[in-house]
């Protein structure tokens, strides 16, 4: 695959290492050993905000010299904070376990893909999760244009099999466009454009966009990343912040 060797000038043998780190968070075509904590902000227009804490592992290895496979686990705890709606009260506890599958191809220097599934469980307290079992299936290709700016597009498919305490039917499909940009001194960008197709809801489309800044510290292998996110359509969000810890295994 190509790689911005020149990017990371004094690197040395690092430089690609580095490069797929810094690509690994918007490009599930990259399957790097990793352990992460997502801390995630949502401020509501009523006042309120949702804060969580997602601790992650990623654990891959390769099958041929062309393939990798890699499980995924995410643990949150969710903190709800009241705002002005009446009878809004605060609440805090485990959110929704998510578990995943999936393998990524090299399909050429510069061409790769991936599949996968991952399982959401209603292991939520209070109102803090969705309250259903649902599947996930998706799928990723990513191109590297040049070998600083990597084009990494994805399609996942959500349909729940069962709801819990009288829980909504969930069944929509949700599209990802990330561009990522390599720069000097262990540095990337990303902005990407989402739709989203709620079935469920008379095939509603929105919109957003989401801008992530990531971070490869020098000394240590730690990836920072901060994002914020904004819908295009309104709704009852302003808008989602995220700071990512990444910790990669070598």
């Amino acid at each position: 695959m190509a790689i911005a060797s020149a990017v990371f000038a004094g690197a040395g043998v690092d430089s690609r290492e580095i490069a797929e780190e810094l690509k690994a968070l918007e490009d599930p075509t990259i399957l790097k050993r990793r352990a992460w904590l997502d801390t995630e902000w949502n401020r509501f227009k009523d006042s309120s905000n949702d804060f969580s804490l997602t601790a992650g592992g990623l654990w891959a290895w390769r099958v041929s010299d062309s393939q990798d496979w890699a499980v995924r686990l995410k643990v949150p705890v969710e903190f709800h904070v009241a705002g002005d709606t009446v009878g809004d009260s605060n609440e805090q506890g485990l959110g929704d376990l998510k578990l995943a599958a999936g393998t990524a191809w090299r399909l050429s220097a510069s061409h790769r893909a991936a599949v996968g599934l991952e399982m959401r469980f209603p292991t939520a307290t209070n109102n803090l999760g969705a309250n259903v079992w649902r599947p996930m299936l998706f799928g990723t290709a990513a191109w590297d244009l040049t070998p600083t700016i990597t084009f990494s597009p994805s399609v996942e498919y959500n349909q729940s099999i069962k709801e819990l305490r009288g829980a909504a039917p969930q069944h929509f499909v949700e599209m990802f466009f990330p561009v990522t940009f390599l720069l000097p001194q262990r540095w990337a960008v990303t902005p990407r454009y989402e739709a989203k197709v709620d079935f469920a809801n008379d095939d509603r489309v929105t919109h957003s966009a989401k801008l992530t800044a990531t971070r490869r510290l020098e000394d240590l292998p730690i990836g920072l990343a901060l994002s914020i996110k904004k819908s295009f359509d309104g709704g009852e969000k302003r808008f989602q912040i995220n700071f990512v810890t990444t910790y990669y295994f070598r």
